[in-house]
């Protein structure tokens, strides 16, 4: 096909082929710019339920004028071979820029993926479903523009369909419960797709994850996905859960639309611009089975609430909300006052409680007493041992001294001499 001539459009090289047909690079001879052939397979051209969906992608496209929507620029049909001309996207699909560079930061996540919602949006606006949302069909320009590719299944709401009854059409592991039921799909089933292509774009891997079809779709019907921040930390709470509320399995539950899903992204991140406590959001939950149960009850609930649904702004303030008085020990403020002669001299500052005593400072017997109760009962055996010899010196010493000078006094000296005569001798 290199070098063959489509109208004005000469094919240069190919580019991809998919299940419908092939894309080939060209270039418009008129206007010398570049443009994508979309070729459908000479062996589908002969069936015309097929052509008809291939012309039905090319009516879809002629619609939409956006610039995050690749552009359509002819339908052409050549002998038996049918060509889609289209805007040539110069760039590469997010399922390679994920695959080369695993998962992206949040900023610059949230900007790309609002791009696509800006685009589905769009569309959604004009009835047109895409139905095959996934990073293979986000084309990510040189210039940063998100463009959304590949309408081939998508469907023009309030049309018949092309399918039939009960077959699936889109992806697996990105379809939404409803797409793998084959039942009637409408644009909450592309917000199920980008919300696991967001999933993606932050935690480098889907929801969903299995080498089964079967066990695939049991997963997208059954089962809860593991939230994003179990495998990225670096994702804001309010995105999270924005991420979780797309992917909720009744549409009624999801946003309703592209434009909601964005506006609630925009916040969230606006929000994080300034110094922010990641534990409080401002996304508000669609009505559940739990109803107002989020409100503090005065009375036990009648059913049990599952404690993971309590919003952790009202958990917060179980937590720092003052407890209610408890009976116990005497009031602090009459502490300070038997402590302290002037408590008004204490000052604390205004951002903070005066500060509690210590435990063992919760008394009401007299200081004087407590500090005998402490002393005496530091003193043990050796102590009293101590002190009674001390008291028997002080006793004895004296005592002996006093006995010993009475004894002095009443002895005679023992150098007197003898009386002398002084009578002459007869």
């Amino acid at each position: 096909m290199i070098g063959y001539v489509v109208g004005n459009y000469k094919i240069t090289e190919k580019i991809g082929e998919g299940g419908m047909g092939a894309v080939f690079k060209g270039i418009d001879m008129m206007l010398e710019r570049e443009v994508a052939i979309k070729m459908l397979r000479p062996e589908l051209a002969s069936q015309p339920q097929v052509v008809e969906r291939f012309r039905s992608e090319a009516v879809t496209l002629a619609k939409l004028n956006h610039p995050n929507i690749a552009t359509l620029f002819s339908f052409l049909r050549q002998g038996e071979d049918f060509f889609m001309v289209m805007e040539y996207v110069r760039g590469e699909t997010l399922d390679s820029v994920i695959r080369k560079h695993g998962a992206m930061s949040i900023e610059r996540a949230i900007a790309m993926f609002c791009q696509a919602l800006e685009g589905i949006e769009h569309a959604h606006r004009l009835d047109i479903i895409h139905r095959d949302i996934k990073p293979a069909n986000m084309m990510l320009t040189d210039t940063g523009t998100i463009k959304v590719m590949d309408f081939g299944i998508a469907r023009v709401l309030g049309t018949s369909r092309l399918t039939r009854q009960g077959s699936i059409v889109g992806t697996i592991e990105y379809m939404s419960p409803e797409q793998v039921r084959g039942e009637e799909s409408d644009a909450r089933s592309d917000i199920y797709s980008l919300g696991i292509l967001l999933y993606e774009m932050l935690t480098g891997r889907v929801p969903f994850q299995s080498d089964s079809e079967f066990a695939l779709m049991k997963s997208q019907i059954e089962d809860a996905p593991t939230p994003p921040r179990s495998f990225a930390m670096h994702i804001p709470l309010v995105v999270e859960q924005a991420i979780m509320r797309a992917l909720a399995k009744k549409p009624d539950a999801r946003y309703q639309t592209a434009g909601e899903f964005r506006g609630v992204l925009l916040q969230g991140i606006g929000a994080l611009s300034g110094p922010v406590d990641h534990t409080k959001s401002t996304y508000a939950a669609p009505s559940t089975r739990l109803g107002d149960a989020y409100a503090a009850p005065s009375t036990m609930p009648d059913a049990p609430v599952d404690a993971r649904y309590v919003p952790p702004a009202h958990l917060k303030e179980t937590v720092i909300s003052p407890a209610a008085p408890q009976p116990g020990p005497q009031p602090v403020g009459q502490l300070k006052e038997t402590r302290l002669t002037d408590p008004a001299q204490v000052q604390y500052p205004a951002s903070q409680q005066a500060p509690y005593p210590p435990p063992h400072q919760y008394t009401t017997a007299p200081v004087n007493q407590q500090q005998q109760t402490s002393l005496l009962s530091k003193l043990n055996w050796k102590h009293y041992a101590g002190a009674a010899v001390v008291l028997l010196a002080l006793i004895t010493v004296p005592l002996a001294l006093i006995a010993s000078r009475s004894n002095q006094a009443a002895a005679p000296p023992a150098d007197t001499p003898a009386a002398t005569q002084s009578e002459p001798a007869a």
